[in-house]
């Protein structure tokens, strides 16, 4: 059944609901970012849609401002209960939430002890950076089995965020997040971040930026953009003709765009889990084009994803898909994405 949030306006006095949202172009409207109740939603159930599991890769899972030295967080990412803590040091952590022993959720509770936390329910204490338990307070026996192990993930704190890296078989990272100067560089504002959960996956968001054709229908732009493109192993970089575009890609949801002269936007895509993910903008901007530069840019692809979020809540992964030929980039990008995903066989 469609959920029909009450008729309402947009910031630009257009008004619209499910009854009568039209297309060709999609409306804007950012509300739908924050207000998912205002999203057209047809499908009666939107899981297993997509034939691949969480993918592989770096992705953020808090903002470092949100974290201090001590705080414990609760996450649900990756289609699992994680535990988020800062170690006494300044370095964050992330375990599986639920303790080996009996099965305690650390994040109710526990309390960290250097770079370690102590489960909240017989006191156990677990290293976060191995996840291995190195203390149990209450009896006399030194010796602690292997087993009494939580699973680890490494963690940095880099571009104002933290960022957790995922391997479905536990693997070891195989690149790197990339540091945004523009970040740290005083001619350039404090930054901005918008952040939204969206019901569909990674591969479904980044296939948007080969998806030329949908800039014209979804987005109401005057032609199709021509870009180049490079891909080298886990790095994808797209650049326009004239060189003021360019989005570099590091795996499936890490994405740094540069509009020259304009913004620079870091983006990351997190898995909830199969079905669902949690997006981050983190927005900057040059300082000579006034305070406002970069919360402006903020609002402007807000209001542009508000076009795509109808669309990708609603449809379903056709495989194989029917492409034109101008759509090989499509297939390719499928093809690319294939090396995130621990299963033996996507299909082609």
């Amino acid at each position: 059944m469609i959920a029909i949030p009450e008729l309402d306006e947009l910031a630009d006095g257009v008004p619209v609901s499910p009854r009568n949202i039209a297309g060709l172009p999609m409306p804007r409207d950012r509300r739908l970012l924050s207000q998912p109740g205002l999203r057209p939603r047809v499908l009666r159930d939107r899981r297993g849609r997509f034939p691949f599991p969480v993918p592989n890769g770096w992705f953020v899972v808090a903002c470092s401002a949100d974290l201090a030295p001590g705080d414990v967080r609760p996450l649900r990412y990756f289609g699992r209960d994680l535990v988020l803590f800062r170690g006494i040091d300044g370095a964050p952590h992330v375990l599986d939430a639920h303790c080996a022993h009996l099965g305690a959720h650390l994040a109710v509770g526990g309390q960290v002890e250097e770079s370690c936390i102590r489960c909240p329910f017989h006191g156990w204490k677990f290293d976060g950076g191995t996840g291995e338990c190195v203390d149990v307070p209450y009896d006399d026996v030194a010796y602690i089995p292997r087993t009494a192990t939580m699973r680890s993930y490494p963690t940095l704190d880099r571009n104002h965020m933290i960022w957790a890296w995922h391997h479905l078989e536990g693997g070891e990272p195989f690149y790197d997040v990339p540091v945004v100067p523009e970040f740290g560089d005083h001619g350039w504002l404090p930054i901005v971040v918008r952040d939204f959960e969206v019901a569909t996956c990674c591969q479904e968001m980044a296939e948007n930026n080969v998806d030329r054709a949908h800039f014209k229908f979804v987005h109401g732009t005057d032609a199709v953009p021509e870009e180049t493109f490079l891909v080298d192993g886990a790095y994808k970089k797209a650049m326009s003709e004239d060189g003021t575009f360019i989005r570099e890609g590091y795996g499936l949801g890490l994405g740094v765009l540069r509009l020259k002269g304009w913004t620079t936007f870091l983006s990351s895509t997190t898995p909830i889990d199969e079905d669902n993910v949690h997006v981050r903008w983190v927005f900057t901007a040059p300082r000579s084009l006034g305070d406002s530069a970069a919360r402006d840019a903020a609002e402007m692809f807000c209001e542009g994803i508000s076009q795509d979020i109808p669309i990708w809540e609603n449809k379903v992964y056709q495989e194989p898909p029917v492409l034109r030929p101008g759509e090989k980039d499509i297939g390719e990008h499928r093809r690319w994405c294939r090396q995130f995903y621990s299963v033996k066989e996507i299909a082609p």
